[in-house]
C-alpha cells in the first residue's frame, strides 16, 4: 500500500521538544515573577514614603501645639518651670492645662526626645509614646533661640539662665530608612520642620504674673 507523502513526513513531538520548551517557560514565568516582585517592592517604598512624610508632619504639627503652651500658669502660681530641660536631642517643656496650680505628670509635664539617632519619643510621666522608629534621625535637632534672634547653644544642656532667655524652639526632623526595591539606590527620606514662640513667657512677662 503506498503511504501519501504528507504523512511520510510529518514529525512527532521529541523529549528535546519538550525539555526546551519547559526550559522556555520557566525562563518566561521567572521574569514575569521578577518583574512582580520588583513592582511589589517599588509599591512598598511609595507607601513607606508616603508613610514617612505624613508621620513627621504630624508629630511636628503635635509638637508645635504642646510646645506653644509652655509655661501657661493661669494662677500665677509659679510653681513649675516653662522649658525645664533642653538639649539637641531632648525639650522638657510644663503646662497648667487645668488651671489647678499643680502639675499634671500624664498630661502636663512633656518631653521629646531623640534615643540614638533611631527613635522619636514623647514622655509624659510614666508613659513613653514612640512616634518614630526604626530610622536614621542623624539629621534630626532640636534648637533655641532668645528673643533678638540669636541661638543659643546646649553645651551639653541649656543652662538655667539660657532656659529663662528662650524665646523660640525649632525641631528639625530628618528621617531616612532603606528601601524595599533593588532598582532603588537612594534611601527613603523626609524632612519636617517648625518654629514654636513661647507665647506664655510674653504673656507673662507682660502681665501682673511677674
Amino acid at each position: 500500500m503506498h503511504t501519501p507523502a504528507r504523512l511520510r513526513s510529518a514529525a512527532g513531538v521529541t523529549l528535546i521538544d519538550l525539555l526546551v520548551s519547559v526550559a522556555l517557560s520557566l525562563v518566561a514565568m521567572a521574569t514575569v515573577l521578577a518583574f512582580h516582585r520588583a513592582q511589589l517592592s517599588a509599591l512598598q517604598d511609595q507607601a513607606r514614603q508616603l508613610d514617612l512624610q505624613t508621620s513627621t508632619r504630624a508629630i511636628v504639627e503635635l509638637f508645635a501645639r504642646e510646645v506653644r503652651r509652655a509655661g501657661l500658669d493661669p494662677g500665677c502660681t509659679k510653681k513649675f518651670a516653662m522649658l525645664a530641660d533642653g538639649s539637641a536631642t531632648q525639650v522638657r517643656v510644663q503646662e497648667d492645662l487645668n488651671s489647678n496650680g499643680a502639675l499634671d505628670p500624664a498630661s502636663e509635664d512633656i518631653t521629646y526626645r531623640i534615643v540614638e539617632s533611631r527613635q522619636l519619643e514623647r514622655v509624659t510621666g510614666a508613659t513613653t509614646d514612640i512616634l518614630l522608629s526604626n530610622v536614621d534621625l542623624s539629621g534630626s535637632r532640636l534648637r533655641y533661640f532668645d528673643g533678638g534672634g540669636v541661638e543659643l547653644l546646649p553645651a551639653p544642656s541649656l543652662s538655667a539662665a539660657q532656659r529663662a532667655a528662650v524665646r523660640r524652639v525649632r525641631i528639625e526632623i530628618a528621617a531616612s530608612g532603606a528601601a524595599a526595591s533593588p532598582m532603588r539606590s537612594m534611601p527613603l527620606v523626609a524632612y519636617a520642620a517648625t518654629d514654636v514662640e513661647l507665647r506664655n513667657r510674653f504673656f507673662v512677662i507682660s502681665n501682673t504674673c511677674l
